[in-house]
């Protein structure tokens, strides 16, 4: 019959009970599955690395045999026996690491430069893949004025080139063609106002002093603390604030709009116009049309009269009947259509 050898065995909990195992004595673990041997005073976990201060460390002699230090300057590192030496396992700082960059393999997030292509720790080089160019050769080219405009704010040339803020203010300066059109708040001050609010208007007149002495028909603006001036072209219009009429300039002068449109012949009937406020109506004497201070009277006496109080007609009993009693009405007395 075979034999069949067993050693000390139980749970973990009734090893700890248990105590030190002696000297080579080994416990088996039903419910963990561990193996201990013992030494008489602890038990150590059979395949357990070897543990202790580094000081403690036997010498390498048995390859495959591991050390942890427990204690000291070195805690934490886990060192292999190869036989010959003991190899640190594990790293815990960068410090530790030994080799260069180029033992780092490339991957999808990181790559390798190669050293000839960095200067003083930059990259001296930029690549699409196709080409690939030196810093210097990039900066000769975006330098080379021949190849680029060069920005110039005080050029006016059509090949100048313009900074954003150049153009910014020329569309600002282009768009004032048209907003001072919009309104103005007085045509006939010769003086600027003391107080000014910013973007007031003025269309300065004929005689102006201080500041806008010399600037005759110009619009004048307020902006930023200072006066602004714009000469006018012809077709411009501005509402005139304190005249609620608008004016054009025809290239010579502002004109009331419209005022050049209107054309009245004097001596037919109607004088003035032009940028007039009043037209004067001229009743020519003698041909059958009384002009009075008050009135004015066609045929004195009979037909039709208009003076102060309003118009009157004056019934002849001949020709025109009025009719009180049948709703004030004027009726024809007679027709008569005369003879052949």
């Amino acid at each position: 019959m075979a034999q069949t050898i067993q050693i000390k065995r139980g749970t973990r909990a009734e090893l700890t009970t248990y105590g030190a195992l002696k000297a080579g004595e080994l416990g088996f673990c039903t419910d963990t599955k561990e193996i201990y041997i013992g030494d008489g005073t602890s038990n150590s976990m059979v395949g357990r690395a070897l543990s202790g201060p580094e000081a403690s460390r036997p010498a390498a002699a048995s390859v495959g045999r591991l050390y942890y230090v427990t204690s000291g300057a070195n805690m934490g590192y886990l060192y292999f026996d190869s036989g010959s030496a003991w190899v640190r396992v594990n790293v815990l700082s960068l410090a530790d690491l030994t080799g260069s960059i180029d033992n780092v393999a490339d991957g999808t997030t990181y790559a390798k430069v190669l050293k000839a292509d960095i200067t003083a720790g930059h990259p001296n080089k930029v690549s699409d893949g196709t080409n690939t160019k030196t810093a210097a050769e990039i900066a000769t080219h975006i330098n080379d004025a021949a190849k680029h405009r060069l920005i110039n704010d005080t050029g006016a040339a059509i090949t100048d080139l313009w900074s954003a803020q150049k153009i910014k203010n020329e569309i600002e300066l282009a768009k004032h063609n048209i907003e001072p059109q919009a309104s103005v708040k007085d045509q006939n001050l010769t003086a600027p106002p003391a107080s000014p609010a910013e973007t007031d208007r003025y269309i300065i007149p004929a005689g102006a002093t201080g500041a806008w002495a010399g600037k005759t028909n110009q619009i004048a603006e307020y902006t930023s603390g200072a006066w602004a001036y714009y000469v006018p072209a012809v077709g411009w219009t501005a509402y005139v604030d304190d005249e609620q009429k608008i004016y054009s300039w025809n290239g010579t002068a502002w004109v009331r709009t419209g005022g050049a449109l209107q054309t009245i012949t004097a001596g037919n009937g109607l004088t003035g116009g032009g940028q007039a406020d009043s037209v004067t109506l001229t009743v020519g004497a003698g041909n059958g049309i009384t002009v009075g201070a008050t009135s004015v009277a066609a045929k004195p006496g009979k037909g039709i009269l208009v003076n102060a109080t309003g118009i009157e007609a004056n019934i002849d009993s001949e020709s025109l009947v009025y009719d009180a009693a049948n709703g004030n009405r004027l009726m024809v007395a007679a027709i008569d259509g005369g003879t052949f």
